[in-house]
């Protein structure tokens, strides 16, 4: 006889084996409405829904100042630091009309301190940039929204820039040219943070050549014995930006 041990094991077994979700007939399949399914992306809730949907910043027919420090990236011998200033007139949604002006500071590089500690070379005697004087248009490429809390929305602004006046050196300004890119994130209606990077191109003396004369104490080269070339540098501006 089958012990009442054995059978229970088999009991089991049975009841086991007949519980697979591979055994279930079509008739025990659980249908769902669509629209109660997950999805693979979802629409975020924002506390003020409105704000994501309306355009905050308005700035058609308003001017707009900027103060800024510019850092020239590619400087290799004069002062790599500026201060400037820009007036901007918005004549639209996706134009601007500005005026720049920017002071770069007294002095040379690091790289020119080395090279002055190393071979005693003074490059403070040859010519360096003093003042850029500049029209630019901004083109307001993209106006976008960003939140990174469901509570606050960022206002920005992608921004495509070209340029074209002056750069004054000691003895002489040259025409130049300017093509960048810019981001402004509006903190208010009135303040943003302006961010530019561009690319700067004109004639400009050749601080190397004539070395032999920047070294002290002979006397001081001309600013006319130092030739010319073709100058590209790469200045990234960062700056605080008023809208009214």
């Amino acid at each position: 006889m089958i012990s009442r041990g054995i059978i229970f094991i088999l009991f089991v077994i049975s009841i086991l084996f007949l519980s697979q979700p591979g055994l279930a007939s079509d008739s025990d399949l659980i249908e769902l409405p669509m629209d109660e399914l997950a999805k693979e992306s979802v629409t975020p809730i924002f506390d003020k829904n409105q704000s994501t949907k309306n355009r905050n910043i308005i700035t058609e027919k308003k001017i707009d100042l900027n103060a800024f420090y510019g850092w020239a990236l590619t400087e290799p011998i004069a002062s790599v630091s500026k201060l400037g200033l820009t007036v901007y007139y918005h004549t639209s949604e996706d134009s601007a009309w500005g005026l720049m002006l920017a002071k770069t500071f007294a002095g040379v590089s690091n790289y020119a301190e080395q090279l002055k500690k190393q071979y005693n070379l003074d490059f403070s005697r040859a010519p360096a940039p003093e003042l850029t004087l500049m029209v630019d248009y901004n083109l307001k490429a993209f106006y976008g929204k960003m939140s990174l809390t469901k509570k606050n929305v960022l206002n920005m602004h992608v921004l495509g820039t070209a340029a074209g006046g002056l750069v004054k050196y000691q003895h002489k300004s040259y025409p130049a040219v300017a093509l960048g890119v810019g981001q402004k994130f509006y903190f208010s209606k009135a303040w943003a943070l302006r961010l530019d990077l561009r690319a700067f191109a004109h004639n400009a003396p050749i601080p190397f050549l004539g070395n032999n004369k920047l070294k002290a104490p002979n006397p001081p080269p001309s600013y006319t014995d130092f030739e010319e070339r073709m100058n590209y540098i790469y200045v990234l501006d960062v700056g605080m930006s008023y809208l009214f």
